[in-house]
């Protein structure tokens, strides 16, 4: 069969339609083409640049929130002692806080704590003194 003998159907060989119907299905469908041909009814150049300054203003307030934070915590890190700073490494290292350290059961928190005291004695040079109190730590950061 032949393309141009095909038979060709349109909304008004169907009973009960027209051509463009405004009943409640096809009432949004009307309205939205008549929203899209309308020019009226696009973001103005302005409001654009609002929309785009109001985005960029929002992406600046976040990366500054982002670099006082960072800042902080730097500062933070900073100002520890090399015992604190090897303490949270460690419990970094193993996906703790000091929060869930402080919940954990008196025998785990224990265990744990012991395991961070002996990296930080590790770090310190102290393993295998007696005592630890023959090392000292001179003012270049030097073990003695």
């Amino acid at each position: 069969m032949r393309i141009a003998a095909m038979p060709m159907f349109s909304s008004q060989d169907i009973p009960g339609t027209t051509g463009v119907s405004r009943t409640s299905g096809n009432a949004d469908f009307s309205a939205l083409l008549d929203e899209k041909s309308n020019p009226r009814s696009f973001i103005s150049e302005e409001d654009l640049e609002v929309r785009k300054n109001e985005q960029e203003a929002r992406q600046k307030a976040e990366k500054s929130a982002a670099r006082a934070d960072v800042i902080s915590q730097f500062l933070d890190y900073s100002e520890m002692t090399f015992a604190e700073r090897i303490r949270a490494t460690w419990l970094s290292d193993h996906n703790l806080t000091e929060e869930q350290l402080a919940a954990l059961p008196d025998d785990q928190r224990k265990a744990i704590e012991d395991e961070i005291e002996e990296a930080v004695k590790r770090q310190l040079g102290f393993e295998g003194e007696s005592g630890g109190s023959s090392a000292t730590i001179g003012a270049d950061g030097d073990h003695r």
